[in-house]
């Protein structure tokens, strides 16, 4: 048979806050993580598409490609999240043209060994006209 101060201990809550915190504290860090790289990610997007439109941008004034690659490469900047791999344009007649831009998006708290390919490859497009003659 069980004594009172047994019992009392047992009914004792003291703590038990603090307990349930510490199990659900790994959840709360993996949450942000994953906001974090959700952030991260979308900045990669919008950064390659906004490189793909200044590298356009750029070829449609110069219709010279090193040209609109420096221009790609500036608007990418040498941010670790997303870097520039190839600009791809191709003709489209009667002045127009299509330019492809290709980046690498790395994931952000993925070990630095196992970057290289645990990274995601973005493609951007972009559609213009040629003003140069």
């Amino acid at each position: 048979m069980r004594s009172k101060a047994s019992k009392r201990r047992l009914r004792n809550e003291k703590g038990s806050v603090s307990l349930e915190f510490l199990g659900i504290l790994p959840f709360y860090f993996m949450f942000f993580l994953l906001l974090w790289q959700v952030v991260a990610s979308g900045y990669a997007v919008f950064t390659a598409k906004t490189a793909v439109n200044n590298a356009a941008k750029t070829f449609a004034a110069t219709n010279e490609l090193n040209e609109a690659i420096i221009s790609a490469q500036e608007t990418l900047g040498s941010s670790e999240i997303i870097s520039y791999k190839n600009l791809v344009p191709s003709d489209l007649g009667n002045g127009k043209f299509k330019i492809i831009l290709y980046t690498e998006h790395s994931l952000t708290f993925v070990p630095e060994q196992w970057r290289k390919k645990a990274s995601l490859e973005l493609e951007q497009e972009a559609i213009g006209k040629v003003m140069a003659p």
